[in-house]
């Protein structure tokens, strides 16, 4: 009885994936297979994994990787670090053999082209946002050296929000604070910033963290939205 049980939920496991590999598409045909994860619109859309000549393991938009994941290329090349519309963009590392011997190359890709080991033309990097709905980040080019400020606006309910345990660790300048806004001045680059509060949602608080790199000297804004 229970060998029967197991079959049936091994057949009833097998179909499900079946269905939503079915329904969820994944668009580059190397990857395309058997897919399971999220999907939306009948794309892979958040976390999944497919499996089809290769595999990638990681997120996904619009049916393309996008974000971060893990390429297994068939020949056992390796790819981790950063996509975007299904082409390697931003940092990774890309583990392949050459001639018998194993090799790691590590630095940034744009547009599946590696361009060293340096980040090109990014003046900024946000490598992490939880909790948080959307952010936005500007950067004034005509800023001069006096004007070298980042200022931050937490907003809720669509107002300008002062959370009562609000933590900014950061890794030079000085906080200035502006009624519910706060700037930081003075800093050196590149500067590493982490910022950490909650907000009340439904009767219970909600923990929300950003953290902003900024690689080049100006006056930025930046807004952390709650709605």
């Amino acid at each position: 009885m229970k060998n029967i049980t197991l079959i049936i939920i091994l057949l009833v496991l097998r179909l499900s994936i079946s269905a939503q590999s079915d329904s969820c598409k994944v668009l580059p045909g190397k990857i395309s297979g058997i897919y399971t994860g999220k999907c939306m619109n009948g794309l892979a859309n958040g976390k999944g994994k497919s499996i089809g000549e290769d595999t990638y393991i990681g997120t996904f938009k619009d049916g393309l990787p996008d974000g971060k994941g893990k390429y297994l290329f068939k020949n056992g090349d390796i790819f981790q670090g950063y996509w975007q519309n299904g082409q390697k963009d931003g940092k990774g590392k890309f583990e392949y053999t050459l001639n018998g011997k194993k090799c790691t190359l590590i630095g940034y890709w744009r547009k599946d082209e590696y361009v060293g080991v340096n980040e090109p033309d990014v003046a900024y990097r946000v490598t992490s946002s939880t909790g948080i709905m959307n952010y936005g980040v500007e950067k004034n080019e005509s800023a001069n050296e006096l004007d070298k400020a980042i200022a931050f606006s937490i907003k809720s309910a669509f107002t300008d929000f002062a959370p009562t345990d609000l933590k900014i660790n950061k890794s030079s300048g000085q906080i200035v604070r502006n009624g519910k806004k706060f700037s930081i001045t003075q800093y050196i680059c590149p500067l590493h910033c982490e910022i950490s509060y909650s907000i009340l949602v439904a009767e219970s608080r909600k923990q929300c963290r950003f953290i902003i790199e900024i690689l080049e000297e100006g006056k930025y804004s930046v807004t952390l939205n709650n709605d």
